[in-house]
């Protein structure tokens, strides 16, 4: 996907969408209007599509083979483990605040933020912008704790099903309970990649508090 594909693209998304927000939402209208692969094609990396995926040599580690998997709306590099979404990934890749990297994605993509006008009337509200970063990065480190402690989990419980030998083992209760959370281990974890938003924030509420109890 060239340049002018991706402006053409993003020209039919600004006439279709309603332009009205304030500064709370600009995270979810920034992200709603420019996908991930779109803005990794933007900032010169030539995605290779795997199977149902796309993947890039990972630019936050030395990477030898794309290793940095492209899902829907989020990213997970199975080299150096980072993940996020679009507006982490410029973060990281330039150095970026939250703030910042929006606004670089909303200029690089021709997304009209606030006027002059509009930035005076917000100034009022920083503080509240300044929560809105602390929530944001909040969620960003909740997402990568509760997907790290999926994942080895996920690897324990296929050990432990791999170990099995004999048919007396299958009575042992740590492999009845990998038996019976393999499954949802994995769902969780196709939910943090592949699910919405809504899902995605259910699924680290409900493993943390499932953490809690298993305590």
């Amino acid at each position: 996907m060239d340049k002018n594909t991706i402006e053409k693209s993003m020209a039919n998304k600004k006439n279709k969408l309603n332009t009205s927000y304030n500064i709370s939402n600009n995270f979810e209208y920034v992200k709603s209007n420019i996908s991930l692969l779109q803005a990794i094609e933007l900032y010169g990396f030539m995605p290779v599509k795997k199977g149902s995926h796309y993947f890039i040599v990972c630019p936050f580690h030395a990477d030898k083979n794309p290793s940095l998997a492209i899902y829907e709306d989020v990213y997970h590099c199975f080299g150096c483990q980072t993940h996020g979404d679009v507006i982490d990934f410029v973060a990281r890749y330039f150095n970026l605040t939250p703030s910042e990297a929006l606004e670089k994605l909303a200029q690089d993509f021709g997304i009209d933020l606030p006027s002059k006008k509009q930035k005076k009337k917000f100034k009022r509200q920083a503080l509240k912008t300044q929560k809105d970063d602390k929530l944001y990065k909040e969620y960003i480190r909740k997402y990568n704790e509760v997907y790290d402690y999926l994942c080895n989990l996920n690897q324990l419980y296929t050990k432990i099903k791999q170990a099995v030998e004999k048919p007396d083992d299958i009575n042992i209760p740590e492999f009845v309970e990998a038996c019976h959370m393999h499954d949802l281990i994995q769902y969780w974890i196709d939910l943090l990649l592949e699910g919405n938003i809504e899902d995605k924030i259910h699924v680290i509420k409900e493993v943390l508090d499932w953490k809690i109890k298993m305590k």
